[in-house]
């Protein structure tokens, strides 16, 4: 048994740009032989046609094969992967600097407020920790867990994604927020990311994008033949 949820993406289009139209894609994230896999259901509120549901269940199928018949070897790179990809959230207590603005009611539970500046000297040791020292920002803490329920963070300088593919420039603006799901277990609630970004450093785009993860619920590994 693992942990399984819906994922609506949301991406609105950008201010002043005529020609975009706001799109919704509707995922079902459900586990796989260890780590989650994406299956598309929806698009902009309608199920997908024969064709995109066609297309849909072969990625599946091919997906599972491999799975299914990988080594013991390469089951585990694929799961440290993974999980190497969320690593970076370990180091953000040695990332900032703390300071407490206060307390606040966080739906409907309370939190700490908490003020996060970048730490001189910080020294990442996790996939995508860099990126931490560019960005500041506020974090509530639940009192009862002390689990973070939300982060807000904007980009104070330009931020380098991978060798020379894409730069996010600073002001960027994301929220991602959790939700308590079971006893002590806080999963992703909602992400939603404002701002400029330059792609293989030349073609400028907008990114105003909502990601909603909803219905979390325990469910058996997907198999082969499962629609």
């Amino acid at each position: 048994m693992s942990w399984a949820w819906t994922q609506t993406d949301v991406s609105f289009p950008a201010k002043g740009i005529s020609g975009e139209k706001k799109e919704v894609t509707v995922s079902e994230m459900a586990p796989l032989e260890g780590t989650p896999f994406e299956r598309l259901i929806m698009k902009d509120g309608h199920p997908l046609k024969a064709e995109d549901q066609r297309r849909e269940d072969r990625k599946f199928e091919k997906a599972l094969n491999q799975r299914e018949n990988e080594s013991a070897s390469e089951r585990e790179t694929r799961i440290r992967k993974y999980e190497s990809e969320r690593a970076f959230i370990r180091e953000i207590p040695d990332a900032y600097n703390f300071s407490l603005l206060g307390e606040e009611n966080v739906d409907g539970r309370a939190a700490w407020l908490i003020q996060m500046a970048p730490r001189a000297g910080f020294m990442p040791t996790a996939s995508h920790s860099a990126l931490l020292e560019h960005f500041e920002g506020k974090l509530w803490i639940d009192q009862e867990d002390f689990q973070w329920i939300k982060a807000d963070a904007q980009a104070i300088e330009t931020v380098s994604i991978g060798w020379f593919v894409a730069r996010i420039g600073p002001g960027a603006h994301f929220t991602f927020e959790q939700a308590r799901v079971a006893n002590g277990l806080w999963m992703p609630k909602r992400l939603t990311v404002a701002g400029m970004v330059r792609v293989l450093m030349v073609y400028g785009k907008s990114l105003n994008e909502e990601v909603v993860y909803s219905g979390y619920h325990q469910e058996k590994q997907l198999q082969a033949g499962t629609r």
